[in-house]
């Protein structure tokens, strides 16, 4: 079965093609345009029907999550299927006319979508609790499924409170003065970690009126009356404070609703964009004493795979083949890097493994291209910046200065999965990066946040360029990691093509371009 899936409306569209069961090409729209969230899926799908390896006029089925981009799939009974969907129904079958005829097509509810990926990523147990928790869904914030042999049932809608939710973070940023976008959480998670809890602010939030969640007008009500209020000022301490308090709040809240729910050793998984939330990722791991299953693109990006996932496994019975997190895209051809190099006035040079981790424990920064882009919002080691942790004033060069990020902000790093084992025995590994772990002291002190922890990616040696080059670092320098973070410029998508990579840092303080299997100094080798 050939299987079109699609996020076609709102923040983060992307599309995918599934070929008998396996997640043959996607991409996500922000890559091809640059514009962080884009809406305009129409871009993705002319990309990915113009695949080689993509057979347009074999496609059986479209699934789509909703909200549905109307104009583009020509769905004749689209009202009724939205309607059937407000009234709680996980998908409506119907058709399109997407591809110039009609074909079958899947509108699968936005939470249903969600659940059937983070499901995908806990293998489809029996018994799997499956929390979807995001900002808004298309009729919930927050939504409790249980895999089953009947698949996937829903348990609860709108089980968590206003703080226990993506909506809050997000009235917590427009609170502090972040704006509303769908990047505000990320950005002010990371002050969590420089403030301390606090009673009285847990008091104040624990009081809010639920409904906020639901009246815009209230919502604003309450946001003039905290930001009134002293204990919610906009001074570093006080917004520290308040982030930690929430983050503890939140955290305590999504534990204890799957307290209630998740079965005697049953698996666990997460879906939405609060799965991103590695604090409480690692409390619930840590508390439930088990692994717990978060797709890589557990925001919306992930419908781009989640539509298509629900429709082949639980309407059609087709076994879908576990996704790589190296699927975004195509992998640049070695004639398009080397025109780019061209273009750019650099000089290629075949790789040369000793040679980067030498500029790297000499202090450069690096810029890592390697085969197709990663899905979602992590830099895992196919577009990443790679710089040493030990070298002094390495975090502030590549978040505040190379990515202009604000100067609390933390970086990841990345660490072979081996040397991981032996340095975090009884750890479980973080493959996605969405883990934190407590550093012991002088360990990879750039890469560590104010708290001591630092997310770490573990990488396996089946991504081999990465994985040596890391064994090559350690070798010359006694540093088990590298700092990793994703490959974009001050306010745009990360980097999808090598002309991309060198728009953004061909004139910056990075030192060396690792494309594939060429590489070029920005300014001649040291």
């Amino acid at each position: 079965m050939q299987v079109l899936s699609l996020h076609s409306a709102g923040h983060d569209t992307g599309v995918g093609y599934f070929k008998d069961g396996r997640l043959a090409f996607a991409v996500e729209t922000e890559r091809l345009t640059r514009t962080k969230h884009d809406h305009r899926s129409d871009i993705a799908l002319r990309h990915v029907l113009s695949q080689e390896d993509v057979d347009a006029d074999g496609v059986e089925l479209v699934a789509v999550s909703t909200p549905v981009r109307s104009g583009l799939l020509r769905i004749p009974d689209l009202d009724r299927a939205m309607e059937r969907i407000a009234g709680g129904a996980p998908h409506h079958r119907t058709t399109c006319e997407l591809l110039g005829r009609r074909v079958e097509c899947v509108v699968v509810t936005h939470e249903v979508s969600h659940a059937a990926l983070a499901a995908h990523y806990a293998g489809h147990q029996e018994g799997t609790t499956v929390l979807v928790n995001e900002g808004r869904g298309q009729i919930t914030r927050s939504s409790l499924f249980r895999v089953g042999g009947d698949g996937l049932e829903w348990l609860e809608k709108d089980p968590l409170p206003w703080y226990g939710n993506g909506f809050g973070w997000t009235a917590i940023g427009h609170l502090l003065g972040f704006g509303r976008t769908p990047s505000v959480a990320g950005k002010v998670m990371a002050l969590g970690g420089y403030g301390s809890p606090d009673p009285r602010v847990r008091e104040i939030l624990e009081a809010v009126d639920h409904r906020v969640m639901h009246d815009l007008a209230l919502a604003e009500e309450v946001r003039q009356d905290l930001a009134s209020r002293p204990e919610f000022g906009r001074d570093f301490e006080s917004m520290a404070r308040v982030v930690a308090t929430f983050q503890e709040l939140f955290t305590e809240t999504v534990h204890g609703l799957l307290a209630r729910h998740v079965r005697e050793d049953g698996p666990i998984a997460l879906g939405g964009g609060c799965g991103l939330n590695i604090v409480a990722n690692s409390v619930l791991r840590e508390r439930f004493g088990r692994a717990v299953a978060v797709p890589p693109a557990c925001g919306d990006a992930g419908h781009l795979a989640g539509a298509g996932i629900y429709a082949q496994k639980y309407l059609y019975g087709q076994d879908v083949a576990p996704l790589s997190v190296y699927a975004n895209g195509a992998a640049n051809s070695r004639e398009e890097v080397l025109a780019a190099l061209s273009a750019s006035g650099l000089e290629p040079v075949p790789y040369d493994r000793t040679a980067v981790a030498g500029e790297l424990s000499d202090g450069g920064v690096v810029a890592l291209v390697d085969g197709a882009a990663e899905l979602g919002p992590r830099a895992l080691g196919h577009r990443s910046l790679l710089g040493s942790p030990a070298v002094p004033g390495m975090r502030k060069r590549m978040s505040e200065e190379l990515k202009q990020r604000e100067w609390y902000r933390p970086l990841g790093a990345v660490m072979r999965e081996e040397r991981f084992a032996e340095l975090f025995p009884g750890e479980r590994p973080s493959p996605y990066m969405l883990f934190e772990y407590l550093l012991p002291e002088g360990m990879a002190p750039e890469a560590r946040h104010i708290n001591g922890t630092c997310r770490i990616q573990t990488l396996g040696p089946d991504e081999a360029r990465l994985h040596t080059l890391l064994a090559e670092f350690e070798t010359l320098s006694g540093v088990p990691a590298l700092i990793n973070t994703s490959l974009n410029g001050p306010g745009r998508a990360i980097a999808h093509t090598v002309r991309d990579v060198l728009e953004d840092f061909r004139d910056s303080p990075v030192d060396l371009f690792v494309l594939g299997d060429v590489m070029a100094y920005r300014a001649g080798p040291r």
